[in-house]
């Protein structure tokens, strides 16, 4: 970030501009309340679906919201450091989140469609190392936005660097997750289950969707990184629009499109398929 250090005049104490630009209070309060709509909508999907592996979306969605409520505190406010502090952790902390149940949504439908076989690496292990990836993506963030919060200006410069290492980390576990998808897709679609094949092509809806979901958090990263650790990423951190277009938004997309298309919602029904199967074997016998 750009911040502005001044030294102090005539005894006053030294202070820091941490935004170049006025953060806009609408735009602010406008987010706060899609994100705090959407987070209302997961809590209450998260039941009739029995997704407790949403619980980290859930918190991801807190904080979005609440950190978006900090970018509005800090309208006319940009030597504040509460307002910036808040907006800073939780906006920066809330992407690992949201990922924890993006990662452990892929075992899960590989689970109901009985199609584990096709992944080139197991439900479990899938699960285990993506999330322990994702909590050291989350220590990261938070141990970088947590330095910058002193308000030194070479502890803020250490901070940043880690935040920036924190997201590039985050890329690349992505990717990786990216690719097992797509080789999961295309082996399941050349060998269907009985159980993908009872869902006809509805499943296929939700692994495109689960698609859009990991592009949003790559761009989103992507465009972070460019803030936080290019020289070419001036513009970015100089223009509000920036944050609201390829964070906020994305981070909106992502968190709507699984209000409609739930994961859940194909996991039930998978479910009830499996149930019908295994007593139409059972009467077979």
């Amino acid at each position: 970030m750009d911040f502005t250090f001044h030294a102090g005049v005539n005894g006053s104490k030294p202070w820091v501009e941490f935004y170049p630009y006025n953060p806009s209070l609408t735009a602010g309060y406008a987010f706060m309340a899609i994100f705090g709509i959407a987070t209302v909508v997961h809590f209450v999907l998260m039941f009739p679906y029995r997704a407790a592996y949403f619980i980290p979306f859930l918190l991801g969605g807190i904080c979005e919201t609440f950190g978006y409520h900090g970018r509005a505190r800090a309208h006319n406010g940009r030597t504040d450091i509460g307002p910036w502090a808040q907006q800073q952790m939780l906006l920066l902390c809330a992407p690992p989140l949201l990922a924890a149940s993006i990662y452990m949504t892929l075992s899960r439908l590989m689970a109901s469609l009985a199609a584990e076989h096709h992944s080139p690496i197991t439900p479990r292990k899938l699960t285990r190392w993506f999330v322990l990836n994702d909590v050291v993506c989350l220590l990261t963030q938070l141990a970088g936005a947590g330095v910058q919060i002193s308000g030194d200006k070479q502890l803020m410069s250490i901070g940043l660097k880690v935040v920036v290492g924190g997201l590039i980390f985050a890329l690349l576990v992505f990717g990786a997750f990216i690719w097992i998808v797509a080789v999961w897709h295309r082996r399941l679609a050349r060998e269907p289950t009985p159980i993908s094949v009872a869902e006809g092509a509805k499943w296929r809806v939700y692994v495109y969707v689960l698609y859009l979901v990991c592009g949003c958090m790559v761009v989103r990263n992507l465009v972070r990184t460019i803030e936080f650790g290019s020289p070419h990423g001036a513009d970015v951190r100089e223009r509000e629009v920036y944050i609201y277009v390829f964070d906020a938004a994305l981070m909106a997309v992502l968190m709507a499109v699984w209000c409609f298309w739930h994961p859940g919602r194909l996991i039930k029904r998978a479910r009830r398929a499996k149930v019908a199967q295994e007593g139409v074997e059972l009467l077979g016998k």
